[in-house]
């Protein structure tokens, strides 16, 4: 004869919810990752692992912020003479990221005109690689005009950097033009660098 077992409905019916609260358990689980079950207690997420910095390894590069150098101003004493009276002296020179900066000094003499023009046509700094920094154009004088008997001492601006392996840039005003041009004389001048 065989036996049965046979279970009371109240036995089936927490066997039943026990299974059924196992398996919303084991789901729960599966869609958290990290999570602990413990049977008779709620789920709890474990807690997520600490991100702890690690040093460079040996050989890694190491990165930094470049700062811009700061610019480098050089002494000079040179001078530039055009046969229609222009005298340009050059006294220090300023080279920086952005911008190339001579400090001068420019006179003017001439007993057939009162006025002449220094940047009428292109004037600008050359490197030994032809490399060109054209002159920032002041806006109250576009032209560097200048009257016959002035003296005009300033700053004259360059647009960029000369580069740092240049032994000498060349000054030139209005390429193209004879030094005796009266309206706008031409004028080329070696700065060395070093």
């Amino acid at each position: 004869m065989s036996t049965s077992f046979v279970q009371p409905a109240a036995a089936r019916s927490a066997a039943l919810l026990v299974s059924c609260a196992l398996a919303v358990l084991s789901v729960a689980c599966q869609e958290q990752p990290g999570t602990a079950v413990q049977a008779g207690a709620p789920a709890i997420p474990a807690p997520a692992p600490a991100i702890a910095a690690s040093p460079p390894q040996a050989g890694a590069p190491a990165t930094s912020v470049v700062q811009p150098s700061a610019p480098r101003r050089l002494p000079l004493g040179v001078q530039g003479v055009a046969p229609a009276g222009v005298t340009v002296r050059v006294k220090s020179i300023e080279v920086g990221g952005d911008a190339t900066v001579l400090d001068v000094s420019i006179s003017f003499a001439n007993r057939i005109t009162d006025s002449t023009m220094l940047a009428l046509a292109d004037t600008f700094l050359e490197d030994e690689n032809g490399a060109r920094l054209h002159i920032k154009r002041p806006e109250d004088n576009r032209d560097l005009t200048i009257r016959e008997g002035q003296t005009l001492d300033g700053q004259l601006v360059f647009l960029g950097s000369v580069s740092v392996a240049a032994q000498r840039v060349r000054l030139v005003f209005n390429e193209g033009n004879d030094g005796d041009n009266i309206v706008a004389p031409g004028l080329a001048m070696e700065l060395p660098l070093s």
